[in-house]
Protein backbone atom coordinates (compact mmCIF):
# COMPACT_ATOMS: atom_id res chain seq x y z
CA UNK A 1 0.00 0.00 0.00
CA UNK A 2 1.41 2.95 -0.81
CA UNK A 3 0.83 6.68 -0.12
CA UNK A 4 -0.28 9.62 -2.10
CA UNK A 5 -0.12 13.26 -1.97
CA UNK A 6 -1.27 16.17 -5.00
CA UNK A 7 0.43 19.13 -5.21
CA UNK A 8 -1.13 21.17 -7.87
CA UNK A 9 -1.97 19.27 -10.81
CA UNK A 10 0.67 16.06 -9.71
CA UNK A 11 -0.30 12.98 -8.06
CA UNK A 12 2.68 11.53 -6.24
CA UNK A 13 2.30 8.10 -4.35
CA UNK A 14 5.29 6.35 -2.28
CA UNK A 15 5.13 3.22 -2.74
CA UNK A 16 6.78 -0.04 -0.63
CA UNK A 17 7.52 -3.21 -1.23
CA UNK A 18 5.19 -6.19 -2.49
CA UNK A 19 5.34 -7.97 1.07
CA UNK A 20 5.62 -4.99 2.95
CA UNK A 21 2.65 -3.73 1.81
CA UNK A 22 0.33 -7.16 1.81
CA UNK A 23 1.42 -7.34 5.47
CA UNK A 24 0.06 -4.15 6.37
CA UNK A 25 -3.26 -4.92 4.33
CA UNK A 26 -3.69 -7.71 6.47
CA UNK A 27 -3.12 -6.28 9.66
CA UNK A 28 -5.19 -3.37 8.79
CA UNK A 29 -8.16 -5.88 7.81
CA UNK A 30 -7.13 -7.48 11.18
CA UNK A 31 -7.08 -4.14 13.20
CA UNK A 32 -10.70 -3.50 11.74
CA UNK A 33 -12.18 -6.86 12.91
CA UNK A 34 -11.01 -6.80 16.32
CA UNK A 35 -12.17 -3.40 16.56
CA UNK A 36 -15.45 -4.15 16.21
CA UNK A 37 -15.44 -6.52 18.42
CA UNK A 38 -13.50 -4.78 21.61
CA UNK A 39 -15.41 -1.41 20.79
CA UNK A 40 -18.78 -2.12 22.80
CA UNK A 41 -16.65 -3.94 25.08
CA UNK A 42 -14.73 -2.23 27.44
CA UNK A 43 -12.63 -3.40 30.42
CA UNK A 44 -13.72 -0.62 32.77
CA UNK A 45 -17.57 -1.24 32.33
CA UNK A 46 -18.02 -3.16 35.08
CA UNK A 47 -17.04 -1.36 37.83
CA UNK A 48 -19.49 0.12 40.64
CA UNK A 49 -17.83 3.52 41.64
CA UNK A 50 -17.84 3.29 45.06
CA UNK A 51 -19.00 5.78 47.36
CA UNK A 52 -17.19 6.43 50.59
CA UNK A 53 -19.75 7.54 52.83
CA UNK A 54 -22.13 4.57 52.46
CA UNK A 55 -18.63 2.21 52.70
CA UNK A 56 -17.87 4.05 56.31
CA UNK A 57 -21.35 5.45 57.64
CA UNK A 58 -23.88 3.22 56.00
CA UNK A 59 -26.97 3.40 53.65
CA UNK A 60 -28.56 6.60 53.94
CA UNK A 61 -25.91 8.31 55.99
CA UNK A 62 -23.79 11.20 55.51
CA UNK A 63 -21.12 12.73 57.19
CA UNK A 64 -23.63 15.38 58.39
CA UNK A 65 -25.37 13.18 60.29
CA UNK A 66 -23.25 12.71 63.25
CA UNK A 67 -21.15 15.65 65.62
CA UNK A 68 -18.39 17.15 64.85
CA UNK A 69 -15.55 15.88 66.52
CA UNK A 70 -15.11 18.68 68.91
CA UNK A 71 -18.69 18.04 69.97
CA UNK A 72 -18.04 14.73 70.30
CA UNK A 73 -14.99 15.70 72.17
CA UNK A 74 -16.68 18.78 74.49
CA UNK A 75 -20.00 15.99 75.11
CA UNK A 76 -17.34 13.53 76.75
CA UNK A 77 -15.43 16.06 78.48
CA UNK A 78 -18.50 18.05 79.94
CA UNK A 79 -19.44 14.84 81.44
CA UNK A 80 -16.38 13.69 82.53
CA UNK A 81 -16.37 13.81 86.60
CA UNK A 82 -13.58 11.88 87.78
CA UNK A 83 -14.06 11.77 91.70
CA UNK A 84 -17.79 10.16 90.21
CA UNK A 85 -16.48 7.61 88.14
CA UNK A 86 -13.95 6.33 91.00
CA UNK A 87 -17.16 6.50 93.79
CA UNK A 88 -19.48 4.83 91.18
CA UNK A 89 -16.85 2.09 90.44
CA UNK A 90 -15.75 1.73 94.17
CA UNK A 91 -19.56 0.83 95.20
CA UNK A 92 -19.80 -1.33 92.06
CA UNK A 93 -16.46 -3.13 92.99
CA UNK A 94 -17.19 -3.55 96.99
CA UNK A 95 -20.84 -3.77 97.18
CA UNK A 96 -21.03 -6.69 94.33
CA UNK A 97 -23.11 -9.49 95.59
CA UNK A 98 -20.07 -11.90 95.63
CA UNK A 99 -18.18 -9.95 98.04
CA UNK A 100 -21.28 -9.50 100.73
CA UNK A 101 -22.36 -13.19 99.92
CA UNK A 102 -18.80 -14.23 101.28
CA UNK A 103 -18.34 -11.39 104.13
CA UNK A 104 -21.76 -12.91 105.46
CA UNK A 105 -20.25 -16.68 105.48
CA UNK A 106 -16.52 -15.15 107.01
CA UNK A 107 -18.98 -13.22 109.60
CA UNK A 108 -21.12 -16.15 110.34
CA UNK A 109 -18.25 -18.21 111.14
CA UNK A 110 -16.54 -15.61 113.91
CA UNK A 111 -20.35 -16.12 115.57
CA UNK A 112 -20.07 -19.62 115.71
CA UNK A 113 -16.55 -19.67 117.00
CA UNK A 114 -17.56 -17.08 119.73
CA UNK A 115 -20.82 -18.57 120.58
CA UNK A 116 -19.88 -22.11 120.52
CA UNK A 117 -16.41 -21.51 121.78
CA UNK A 118 -15.76 -18.31 124.05
CA UNK A 119 -19.04 -17.96 125.28
CA UNK A 120 -19.77 -21.45 126.31
CA UNK A 121 -16.68 -21.39 128.27
CA UNK A 122 -16.50 -18.23 129.83
CA UNK A 123 -20.55 -19.22 130.91
CA UNK A 124 -19.34 -22.52 132.77
CA UNK A 125 -16.00 -21.07 134.00
CA UNK A 126 -18.87 -18.46 135.71
CA UNK A 127 -21.24 -20.90 136.98
CA UNK A 128 -18.36 -22.87 139.15
CA UNK A 129 -17.77 -19.67 140.63
CA UNK A 130 -21.44 -19.31 141.19
CA UNK A 131 -21.09 -15.53 139.42
CA UNK A 132 -23.80 -15.60 137.18
CA UNK A 133 -25.37 -13.69 138.64
CA UNK A 134 -22.57 -10.97 139.48
CA UNK A 135 -21.33 -7.62 137.47
CA UNK A 136 -18.09 -9.36 136.28
CA UNK A 137 -20.54 -11.80 134.37
CA UNK A 138 -22.19 -8.62 132.71
CA UNK A 139 -18.89 -7.22 132.09
CA UNK A 140 -17.58 -10.50 130.61
CA UNK A 141 -20.33 -10.87 128.57
CA UNK A 142 -19.72 -7.26 127.27
CA UNK A 143 -16.43 -8.07 126.44
CA UNK A 144 -17.31 -11.36 124.51
CA UNK A 145 -19.98 -9.09 122.17
CA UNK A 146 -17.22 -6.27 121.80
CA UNK A 147 -14.64 -9.60 120.48
CA UNK A 148 -17.36 -10.30 118.19
CA UNK A 149 -17.82 -6.43 116.94
CA UNK A 150 -14.64 -6.00 116.18
CA UNK A 151 -13.63 -9.67 114.41
CA UNK A 152 -16.53 -8.56 111.92
CA UNK A 153 -15.22 -5.39 111.36
CA UNK A 154 -12.11 -6.84 110.66
CA UNK A 155 -13.57 -9.40 108.16
CA UNK A 156 -15.06 -6.78 106.25
CA UNK A 157 -12.33 -4.29 106.32
CA UNK A 158 -9.87 -7.36 105.19
CA UNK A 159 -12.50 -8.53 102.33
CA UNK A 160 -13.08 -5.18 100.89
CA UNK A 161 -9.38 -3.48 101.19
CA UNK A 162 -8.34 -6.39 98.81
CA UNK A 163 -10.77 -4.98 96.30
CA UNK A 164 -9.07 -1.98 96.18
CA UNK A 165 -6.53 -3.23 93.47
CA UNK A 166 -9.21 -4.26 91.41
CA UNK A 167 -11.15 -1.08 91.52
CA UNK A 168 -8.46 0.71 90.46
CA UNK A 169 -7.95 -1.31 87.63
CA UNK A 170 -11.52 -0.82 86.99
CA UNK A 171 -11.15 3.03 87.23
CA UNK A 172 -8.66 3.24 84.58
CA UNK A 173 -10.45 0.92 82.66
CA UNK A 174 -13.53 3.30 83.05
CA UNK A 175 -11.41 6.62 81.91
CA UNK A 176 -9.41 4.63 79.08
CA UNK A 177 -12.51 3.95 77.71
CA UNK A 178 -13.91 7.58 77.54
CA UNK A 179 -10.58 8.30 75.89
CA UNK A 180 -10.85 5.44 73.44
CA UNK A 181 -14.58 7.03 72.56
CA UNK A 182 -12.89 10.20 71.14
CA UNK A 183 -9.47 9.01 70.01
CA UNK A 184 -11.44 5.92 67.88
CA UNK A 185 -13.96 8.76 66.47
CA UNK A 186 -11.06 11.06 65.68
CA UNK A 187 -9.66 8.15 63.66
CA UNK A 188 -12.62 7.64 61.84
CA UNK A 189 -13.09 10.93 60.62
CA UNK A 190 -9.36 11.19 59.65
CA UNK A 191 -9.60 8.10 57.43
CA UNK A 192 -12.80 8.81 56.17
CA UNK A 193 -11.33 12.56 54.58
CA UNK A 194 -8.27 10.61 53.31
CA UNK A 195 -9.69 8.16 51.82
CA UNK A 196 -12.76 9.84 49.82
CA UNK A 197 -10.80 12.32 47.69
CA UNK A 198 -8.50 8.91 46.64
CA UNK A 199 -11.81 6.74 46.18
CA UNK A 200 -13.35 9.82 44.44
CA UNK A 201 -10.10 10.21 41.77
CA UNK A 202 -10.30 6.29 41.26
CA UNK A 203 -14.27 6.44 40.46
CA UNK A 204 -13.49 9.57 38.23
CA UNK A 205 -10.37 8.11 36.22
CA UNK A 206 -12.04 4.60 35.36
CA UNK A 207 -15.19 6.23 34.78
CA UNK A 208 -13.57 8.53 32.09
CA UNK A 209 -11.30 5.36 30.88
CA UNK A 210 -14.51 3.78 30.08
CA UNK A 211 -16.25 6.42 28.27
CA UNK A 212 -13.23 7.01 26.24
CA UNK A 213 -13.01 3.53 25.53
CA UNK A 214 -13.81 3.59 22.30
CA UNK A 215 -11.56 6.23 21.21
CA UNK A 216 -8.81 4.70 23.10
CA UNK A 217 -9.64 1.59 20.11
CA UNK A 218 -9.96 3.90 17.21
CA UNK A 219 -6.53 5.63 18.56
CA UNK A 220 -4.50 2.22 18.00
CA UNK A 221 -6.14 1.66 14.81
CA UNK A 222 -5.37 5.28 13.83
CA UNK A 223 -2.05 4.22 14.61
CA UNK A 224 -1.90 1.12 12.23
CA UNK A 225 -3.27 3.05 9.69
CA UNK A 226 -0.02 5.61 10.17
CA UNK A 227 2.53 3.17 9.97
CA UNK A 228 3.75 3.16 6.92
CA UNK A 229 3.77 6.92 7.19
CA UNK A 230 6.98 8.73 8.24
CA UNK A 231 6.49 10.26 11.41
CA UNK A 232 8.36 13.75 10.07
CA UNK A 233 5.12 14.39 7.82
CA UNK A 234 2.05 14.17 10.52
CA UNK A 235 0.87 17.49 10.98
CA UNK A 236 -0.40 19.28 14.21
CA UNK A 237 -1.93 22.29 15.08
CA UNK A 238 -1.69 22.55 19.20
CA UNK A 239 0.02 24.74 21.27
CA UNK A 240 3.40 24.72 22.32
CA UNK A 241 3.95 22.62 25.99
CA UNK A 242 6.54 20.71 27.88
CA UNK A 243 6.25 17.54 29.67
CA UNK A 244 8.29 16.58 32.40
CA UNK A 245 10.60 13.42 32.69
CA UNK A 246 8.41 11.56 34.44
CA UNK A 247 5.16 12.66 32.87
CA UNK A 248 6.94 11.30 29.23
CA UNK A 249 7.79 8.06 30.44
CA UNK A 250 4.01 7.87 32.10
CA UNK A 251 2.94 9.01 29.32
CA UNK A 252 4.24 6.19 27.13
CA UNK A 253 3.97 3.50 29.22
CA UNK A 254 0.65 3.97 29.34
CA UNK A 255 0.17 3.96 25.17
CA UNK A 256 2.50 0.54 25.65
CA UNK A 257 0.21 -1.23 28.52
CA UNK A 258 -2.68 -0.51 25.97
CA UNK A 259 -1.19 -1.53 22.70
CA UNK A 260 -0.30 -4.48 24.93
CA UNK A 261 -3.59 -4.98 26.39
CA UNK A 262 -5.34 -4.45 22.35
CA UNK A 263 -2.70 -6.85 21.04
CA UNK A 264 -3.64 -9.78 23.55
CA UNK A 265 -6.48 -10.48 21.55
CA UNK A 266 -4.12 -11.81 19.03
CA UNK A 267 -2.51 -14.89 20.38
CA UNK A 268 0.36 -16.07 20.06
CA UNK A 269 2.63 -12.94 19.58
CA UNK A 270 0.01 -10.40 19.63
CA UNK A 271 0.68 -9.08 23.29
CA UNK A 272 4.49 -8.69 22.13
CA UNK A 273 3.36 -6.58 18.63
CA UNK A 274 0.91 -4.75 20.39
CA UNK A 275 3.53 -3.28 23.23
CA UNK A 276 5.71 -2.08 20.59
CA UNK A 277 3.31 -0.48 18.63
CA UNK A 278 2.01 1.01 21.46
CA UNK A 279 5.33 1.61 22.14
CA UNK A 280 6.00 3.29 19.09
CA UNK A 281 3.06 5.61 19.13
CA UNK A 282 3.78 6.56 22.43
CA UNK A 283 7.00 8.25 21.61
CA UNK A 284 5.82 9.68 18.36
CA UNK A 285 3.27 10.92 20.25
CA UNK A 286 6.32 12.81 22.41
CA UNK A 287 8.30 13.77 19.59
CA UNK A 288 5.13 15.49 17.66
CA UNK A 289 4.36 17.81 21.10
CA UNK A 290 8.21 18.24 21.00
CA UNK A 291 8.48 19.36 17.80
Amino acid sequence: MGRSSQQGDQTKTRRYAPYIEAQHTSFLSLTATYRDGMLNDSPFSDYDSIDVSVAFFGVGYVLSNFPALYDMYGKHMSGLDVEEIWNTTFDRVVSAPDVEDATTEKMKLVDEEIDKVDLAKFQVGMRNLNAVASSSFVVGKAMMEDKRVKLRASVSLEARAALLQTTGKDFLSDLNWEKMTVTTYATVMKDYFLFMPKMNDVNTSLDSRNRLWPFTVLSFEGAALSTMQSVMSWQKKMQPRKRSDLSTGLSIASYTATGAYIGSSFPPYGTVIGGVIGFVVGVGMMLLERS
